[in-house]
């Protein structure tokens, strides 16, 4: 009989309802916590990504009326060839290895004013050149006179 009384005791003792108690945190003092933050902070910043390298471009060459220019002449800042847009105005430069990014392009055509843009991306805008002042064109298309400064007489 007194086996049955402790096993109820011991019955009893785990269906009443108790308070548990946790473990509470440690408390953070102020020098352990730059402690444990410097280590972070040591670490040097993640590199940026290097900008991209560009395998073709494509882009349009206008005259200031949006009007394509055929054979413009368009290069690459250190690269030794020379591309031409086509009758359309448009042109792709697809060199034998890629081109690093930023890059500067060289854009000109007979009689009209050079211009250089500097390119962050792979995706050239659209340019329109504007006229050398005092250049004229034959109704065939040809350079009839320009001003003299050297250029196209």
């Amino acid at each position: 009989m007194h086996r049955a009384f402790l096993s109820l005791i011991g019955l009893g003792l785990l269906l009443v309802p108790g308070t548990v108690l946790a473990q509470e945190p440690a408390p953070v003092s102020a020098d352990s916590a730059t402690q444990s933050a410097s280590p972070l902070i040591s670490q040097p910043a993640p590199q940026p990504a290097p900008p991209p390298e560009c395998q073709t471009l494509t882009g349009l060459i206008t005259d200031e009326n949006y009007q394509p220019l055929t054979g413009a002449t368009v290069q690459v800042r250190g690269i030794n060839d020379a591309y031409s847009t086509n009758s359309e105005g448009r042109y792709i430069i697809a060199p034998k290895n890629p081109i690093p990014s930023p890059m500067r392009l060289q854009l000109s055509a007979a009689g009209y004013e050079s211009q250089e843009i500097l390119l962050k991306a792979c995706q050239p805008p659209d340019v329109a050149l504007r006229l050398v002042p005092g250049t004229r064109f034959k109704r065939d298309g040809r350079i009839k006179k320009t001003t003299s400064t050297g250029r196209i007489k």
